[in-house]
């Protein structure tokens, strides 16, 4: 029963991150059809050399995208691992197809100012691969390459490989597109990469929660089993009253909070919790979806 148990959880969860990328690659896809196409806004990557070449040679964005990741993924599956290509070559594949297919069946640009395109990009393109991420998949491109040259060059840093592949997109992007496309490029990646940072840490951001309690023991059992986390018990004193109390120490995801709120309310309305950030965490620790 416990076997099938752990099997149903591991199924329920996937599907789950399923979900997230699937969602994150239609709000991705419509980023890329709905505002860097028709407004011409540059971007680094795999999708910046597609935009120019679809500029140049009339090659469709989606599909120059796929050609591209092909021998990426084909070199790099040993480094990237085998969860990772394969949700990453789904978000490849999907993207790639639903860019296409709304570039070309629909007139997405509802409106003719660039800078307020450059914005709302960056908010759809940040969540779009936010969810991407936290469903444990990835846009794939040229990150892949650079751990390829990296691996193969060790003296080479990943970091400065990075660096100059953009820097490489960017000059093709404003060979062809011009400079203010690299312009409004920097407005939306700053944009996206705030729009990520909030949204992974609005929802995957990590509490850390003292409980200070006299019936411990009942409230650690419901935690373990509602919640399932794990949790520390440290016997202590308290400083005015003398009495014996069990401190209860747990950390858990943000979206898990009130569900931690009402355990402890129900066992003992009475007892002390002190909830604060954690900004980073080693060891063993259970990432949960809640959808």
């Amino acid at each position: 029963m416990q076997h099938k148990g752990l099997i149903s959880s591991s199924i329920s969860k996937t599907i789950k991150e399923y979900v997230l990328i699937i969602a994150g690659s239609i709000l991705f896809s419509f980023a890329i059809s709905g505002f860097l196409i028709p407004f011409k806004i540059g971007v680094g990557g795999v999708t910046g050399i597609a935009m120019s070449l679809n500029k140049l040679l009339g090659v469709r964005v989606g599909l120059i995208s796929i050609l591209i990741n092909i021998p990426l993924f084909l070199f790099g599956f040993k480094l990237i691992g085998r969860k990772f290509a394969i949700r990453s070559g789904f978000v490849v594949i999907f993207t790639s197809v639903l860019i296409d297919y709304l570039n070309t069946s629909f007139n997405l640009r509802i409106f003719d100012d660039v800078l307020l395109a450059a914005i709302f990009c960056g908010v759809i393109f940040g969540a779009g691969v936010a969810l991407i991420f936290m469903g444990g998949g990835s846009t794939g491109g040229l990150d892949i390459l650079a751990k390829i040259l990296s691996y193969k060059f060790p003296t080479l840093r990943l970091s400065n490989l990075l660096l100059v592949q953009d820097f490489l997109v960017y000059l093709m992007v404003a060979y062809v597109f011009g400079i203010p496309s690299i312009l409004y490029a920097l407005v939306m990646s700053f944009i996206r990469t705030k729009a990520l940072d909030a949204i992974q840490e609005g929802i995957s951001s990590s509490k850390q929660c003292l409980i200070i309690c006299d019936n411990g023991e009942a409230i650690m059992e419901e935690i373990t089993t509602s919640i399932q986390r794990g949790v520390t018990k440290i016997e202590a004193e308290g400083g005015f009253s003398k009495t014996k109390k069990i401190i209860l120490y747990v950390v858990i995801q943000k979206n898990e909070l009130n569900k931690l709120k009402n355990v402890v309310k129900e066992i003992e309305p009475e007892a002390f919790v002190a909830v604060s950030d954690v900004n980073d965490i080693l060891g063993k620790f259970r990432q949960s979806i809640s959808m």
